[in-house]
């Protein structure tokens, strides 16, 4: 009998073997397919994007429009960034923006850093570092593929030095029959570095708070902000001291128009800040036409400072600003999410003052008044691209 039983359990091997081979390899097949739908979930909560700039420009002289001179420059407008949205639940996420700027020795700085929950009424709230949201194209302003020039229009975007603050906002949709309106209240604080009359100053924003609408019927689009601060810019004791905890205002009102084939984009600015820090008005227009792959623009500019006779006679009256300036330039998009842009500007009308620009104030700071430029043009050209 014995022999028998061996010889029975001999033959029972080889079956369960094969059996709990099986199971082995269904078990790995599952396993295989958690994994694959746990990689997929993961991807689906993580959207990373890109951008990338860089451009050459040059002029005519050493005025300083935006800080151009006559050597020719390609770090100015270069720049990397990366931009991650990591979804943290349906209708929450983190967003996080690093960019390397080439003028600053290509440092990575976090750009924007926020929390946003976005609700089913259409009410979205963000806390974190976030852009100021004080113009059209605050939200791309970094992101040069987004926008039809190769440097914004430097009347506007240029007399706040500061892009991001710390605080959070509260933003709501209205919905209509063919159009939307979105308002957003905003408040928080900043604390950053500028350059200003060939240094650079603290500037810190206390206390801000503002309001931003926006109406579009995806045709034309019309954009009002207000916003306040306790500002200081400088720093006591300092050598450029421009006003400690003063009041400050900004007010804009913005417009744009876009078929598809003409496109038409204003702003209208005005800032005021108490102590000796300038007032400003500004504007700028731009008009262009898409024809396949080229668009050609043409853009006005204008600035003036309102508040010169606080500086009279002193050396703060380098401050002081009227200025003029017309781009003409075109984009070509080469190909899906890269751009070429050229671009010339021709500044002029600065009146009795430095027209605002660092290379003639500087020359008035050092004592040679006289070798003030009265006009200036800057050539760029621009490449973009967004993945």
């Amino acid at each position: 009998m014995l022999p028998v039983t061996l010889l029975a359990s001999s033959l029972s091997l080889p079956a369960f073997s094969q059996d709990q081979q099986q199971r082995l390899d269904q078990m790995e097949e599952r396993l295989n397919t958690m994994q694959k739908q746990m990689t997929e979930s993961a991807l689906e909560k993580v959207r990373f994007n890109g951008f990338f700039s860089t451009g050459y420009t040059r002029a005519t002289n050493d005025a300083g429009y935006d800080d151009a001179t006559e050597q020719s420059d390609l770090q100015t407008l270069s720049l990397f960034g990366l931009q991650g949205t990591f979804a943290l639940g349906r209708n929450t996420d983190a967003v996080l923006q690093l960019v390397s700027r080439g003028n600053e020795d290509w440092d990575t700085e976090l750009e924007w850093g926020y929390l946003r929950h976005q609700f089913r009424t259409g009410t979205e709230v963000r806390a974190g570092k976030m852009r100021l949201p004080l113009f059209m194209e605050s939200e791309t302003l970094e992101i040069g593929y987004g926008q039809t020039w190769a440097r914004p229009p430097e009347a506007v975007y240029d007399p706040v030095p500061v892009r991001s603050y710390l605080g959070g906002d509260l933003a709501h949709t209205f919905n209509f029959d063919s159009s939307s309106l979105q308002t957003r209240l905003f408040a928080g604080h900043l604390d950053d570095e500028a350059d200003s009359l060939g240094t650079v100053v603290d500037v810190e924003l206390r206390n801000l708070n503002g309001l931003t609408a926006n109406w579009t019927n995806y045709l034309w689009t019309f954009r009002g902000v207000y916003a306040r601060a306790e500002s200081s810019v400088g720093s006591v004791g300092g050598p450029v001291d421009l006003g400690q905890d003063e009041k400050a205002e900004f007010m804009g009102l913005g417009l744009s128009y876009d078929d598809g084939a003409w496109l038409l984009m204003s702003e209208l600015t005005r800032i005021e800040v108490d102590g000796e820090f300038q007032d400003t008005d500004s504007a700028y227009i731009t008009v262009g036409r898409r024809i396949s792959e080229v668009t050609p623009y043409l853009t006005a500019s204008w600035i003036e400072s309102q508040d010169n006779y606080e500086r009279d006679g002193t050396p703060l009256e380098v401050l002081d600003v009227r200025r003029q300036a017309y781009s003409l330039g075109f984009r070509w998009d080469m190909m899906p999410s890269v751009a070429m842009k050229f671009d010339w500007t021709h500044a002029r009308g600065f009146s009795s003052t430095t027209g605002g620009l660092t290379g003639n104030q500087q020359k008035v700071l050092n004592g040679n008044p006289g070798d003030v430029s009265d006009t200036t043009d800057l050539y760029t050209i621009r490449l973009d691209a967004a993945f």
